[in-house]
């Protein structure tokens, strides 16, 4: 069983994911979980890729990593 945390962030909450569980339901940072209920009070994970519903989310993505790298070079 893996144990997840559930933190306040700002006026949200979010459930902070070990890296044991990031592995376990092959997430990267900007995938989408979908928690669906089944009949027995469970939830069934399905996974998706970010970039799938945005096509420029990967473009932010690379430009949010390197941003800093990209300022050190014009100046």
């Amino acid at each position: 069983m893996i144990a997840l945390k559930v933190e306040k962030v700002g006026d949200r909450v979010a459930v902070v994911l070990t890296e044991e569980a990031q592995q376990a339901l092959h997430l990267s940072v900007g995938d989408t979980l979908c928690l669906e209920p089944s009949g027995d009070g469970a939830f069934n994970a399905l996974t998706r890729e970010g970039w799938v519903d945005d096509p420029h989310a990967r473009g932010r993505a690379f430009l949010r990593r390197y941003n800093k790298s990209f300022t050190q070079l014009e100046g």
